[in-house]
């Protein structure tokens, strides 16, 4: 039974932060419950690589820069090595960028989760075979959490068979597999104020004085789906900074095309609906019903006809697997393509 105080704390409407003697309260009661949170049927095991083979991108690919912050780095640290990428405006993968915050060990647990957020918040689920492919429901975060343990065991049953199977099916049937499930998926939902506290948010972000940005940072958002989940190839207008805290991921990263490299271009494409009729950009972004940021390619599996420029004219693309503790920093207008290798946590902010 979840006590009183903690049920308010998991219900409050602050925007911000907590008051202290709450934390204090849910603290007290997670140590209490500590090793209920990671039970067999309730926890997913962060493992130090993907169990499942990660589809590669089908094309030339190359990696992303990376490195790896030591183990008790400092916030000057992680601006430091963020900065020049930053301001070249290219992507850069931050190894043990989250260290050992709280939400890698406790953001693994759906009854973590079930306890500081509350059975009876309303999120908003994409339930489709992306984010933007199918439609957007309203409902309680419990069921949603019942939905994901289901979705883990299941997750658990198609390794055992993965498994054995390995050596007669192959790995391409296990990538085909991953491409053609259609998933309910938490997706940009703004971060609940119940466990901001749990993940290290970069100071940079809210603060100029890092130099790495204006330090204005304009949301905070989880995205929580069972493998499977994919996010379209698009871009955002902010620069953002993509944080792994469960389980492992595929990112592929285009850079801008030349239509979209200045905010006079991202309101002319915007205006003709995404792409200029008579020279269609590779990416064929705002056709297909998609927005003007949202590619029409399917670039895991491209249909050459009817979308002939992508594989004539498309840039050769970035690409990294992230695993728990990763950060991954995307530039404004880089184009994107996530998806999800096996049941996994993030957590983004997008900052200017």
């Amino acid at each position: 039974m979840v006590p009183q105080q903690l049920s308010k704390f998991a219900r409050s409407g602050c925007n911000k932060i907590v008051s202290m003697a709450l934390q204090q309260q849910k603290e007290l009661f997670v140590q209490s419950h500590r090793s209920s949170f990671f039970s067999s049927a309730s926890a997913v095991n962060n493992s130090t690589t993907a169990k499942f083979p990660i589809p590669h991108y089908k094309g030339d690919s190359q990696p992303v820069p990376k490195i790896n912050l030591p183990k008790q780095h400092q916030q000057i640290d992680t601006a430091n090595a963020l900065r020049p990428s930053f301001e070249s405006q290219t992507p850069l993968l931050l190894q043990n960028l989250l260290g050992n915050c709280d939400a890698i060990y406790f953001w693994r647990s759906l009854e973590y989760w079930r306890v500081a957020v509350g059975e009876d918040t309303p999120v908003e689920i994409e339930v489709g075979k992306s984010y933007n492919s199918g439609s957007r429901l309203p409902m309680e975060f419990g069921d949603y959490l019942n939905y994901l343990a289901m979705s883990v065991e299941q997750e658990g049953k198609e390794y055992e068979e993965y498994q054995k199977q390995q050596k007669q099916q192959g790995d391409d049937d296990v990538e085909k597999q991953q491409i053609e499930q259609e998933v309910a998926y938490l997706a940009q939902n703004e971060l609940f104020p119940a466990v901001l506290n749990d993940i290290p948010i970069p100071h940079f972000c809210e603060n100029g004085e890092y130099k790495v940005g204006e330090g204005k940072m304009y949301h905070s958002m989880l995205w929580m789906g069972p493998r499977h989940t994919v996010s379209p190839l698009h871009f955002d207008p902010l620069d953002n900074l993509l944080m792994q805290v469960v389980g492992w991921k595929r990112v592929l990263l285009f850079p801008p095309d030349n239509q979209l490299s200045d905010d006079e271009g991202v309101k002319k494409d915007e205006q003709n609906n995404g792409h200029d009729p008579n020279e269609p950009s590779w990416h064929y972004a705002g056709t297909n019903g998609n927005q003007y940021n949202t590619s029409a390619v399917d670039i895991e599996n491209p249909d050459h006809d009817r979308c002939p420029n992508f594989k004539a004219s498309a840039p050769t693309p970035y690409e990294c697997i992230l695993g728990p503790g990763d950060g991954l920093y995307i530039p404004k207008k880089w184009w994107h393509h996530v998806r999800s290798l096996e049941m996994s946590v993030s957590a983004n902010v997008w900052w200017r």
